[in-house]
């Protein structure tokens, strides 16, 4: 298991998804840094944070953005496999399914999460260094928010490796994956803008994806945050367990 995680990481740092992830993390927030402002993808209702926030606690709250570029190193890892059909050959040649699901979990949500909080401080660092004080928390305020985000993006990456060993096909994890909180968060507000259903609508925009990472950053009750956990644990837990069973009974094209 160690020898093919070895060569998951070698085959990873030689595909181009490995720095178009890199390309748009630094991108994004290297404007931030420029521009003395958070930016990043939103979702759902409009961020309004206080001005007592520092800069670098309001774009950990803007942290949506690694939803979409999560998507690349699960695509990589697991969905061109499928593409090449290189799968089969891996399983029968030299590892069992049991192990390989394992493995491959395990390394997707690893080096997954460990990118995230890579880009995530290599931002706080070079903010605090350009911009001083002014504009950057005490690491530990920041770590304390970043880490609070890390089992909803642990939960996220899950759903992803569920989906990717699901669908098999590049292209339909890739449609899927982004198109499903759009579609999401488009139903909620149809949902709002109608009398009976408002209620409804206010639950499902409460827990949408942009505004959990959002809330998780700033301005959240210990009520809330306690439910987003129990939903990220539940969401992690069936995604490896449906996905452990799927692909260990289900035939290999």
């Amino acid at each position: 298991m160690i020898n093919m995680i070895k060569a998951e990481l070698y085959r990873l740092t030689k595909s181009k998804g490995f720095y178009i992830f890199w390309i748009c993390a630094v991108f994004t927030f290297m404007i931030s840094v420029i521009y003395h402002e958070p930016g990043g993808i939103s979702l759902g209702a409009p961020l309004d944070y206080s001005d007592d926030i520092k800069m670098d606690i309001v774009q950990t709250a803007m942290n949506f953005s690694y939803y979409f570029f999560l998507i690349i190193p699960v695509f990589c890892i697991i969905s061109s496999e499928y593409s090449e059909h290189t799968i089969k050959n891996t399983i029968t040649s030299a590892i069992s399914r049991k192990k390989y699901f394992t493995a491959k979990y395990a390394f997707t949500l690893f080096y997954s999460l460990l990118s995230f909080l890579t880009a995530n401080y290599l931002f706080y660092f070079i903010n605090r260094i350009i911009n001083g004080s002014k504009y950057s928390s005490p690491v530990g305020e920041y770590s304390k928010t970043v880490l609070g985000q890390l089992p909803l993006f642990a939960a996220i990456v899950s759903l992803f490796i569920f989906l990717a060993f699901l669908l098999r096909k590049g292209a339909a994890f890739n449609a899927v994956t982004i198109i499903t909180p759009i579609a999401y968060t488009t139903i909620s507000l149809v949902l709002y803008g109608i009398d009976g259903s408002k209620k409804t609508a206010e639950k499902m925009l409460t827990y949408e994806i942009s505004a959990m990472i959002s809330k998780l950053a700033i301005e959240c009750t210990d009520s809330y945050r306690t439910k987003c956990y129990i939903i990220s644990i539940a969401v992690t837990v069936s995604s490896f367990v449906l996905g452990y069973v799927l692909f260990t009974k289900r035939e290999l094209e």
